[in-house]
């Protein structure tokens, strides 16, 4: 039977201006990643004896997020903000395949996409 999945709850904390590059919006994207789903990776590694403090989680985070942008043909380290907006979609199934509640899912995922849509030339 697995285990309960432990996520916690991200919301921006600072005020964005009307415009912000791609590559902010990506590391917002990390950060909401990294938050909501931090716990778990700390429990994870934690269960394979392997060092779960906030560095190794928000490493391992990036790693997640690197292979979502392969998965939909982006590159992390220059990200175009349609391939931003595919990961951003991605994440959301993949939280949601992970049991993360739908309510949490749908509340971090409408919150990225008001961030994505101050990069310009992005389409949520």
């Amino acid at each position: 039977m697995p285990r309960p999945r432990q996520y916690r709850e991200w919301s921006l904390s600072e005020r964005l201006p009307s415009e912000i590059s791609v590559e902010q919006a990506r590391d917002i994207l990390l950060d909401c990643f990294a938050t909501v789903h931090g716990p778990h990776y700390a429990v994870t590694k934690a269960h394979f004896g392997i060092v779960a403090d906030e560095t190794t989680i928000r490493r391992s985070v990036k790693g997640s997020l690197r292979l979502a942008f392969k998965h939909v043909g982006g590159d992390f380290d220059h990200p175009t903000p349609d391939a931003l907006a595919k990961v951003t979609h991605h994440l959301r199934d993949k939280s949601l395949a992970w049991g993360t509640p739908t309510d949490v899912v749908a509340r971090h995922h409408l919150e990225i996409t008001r961030v994505l849509m101050r990069v310009p030339g992005a389409e949520a």
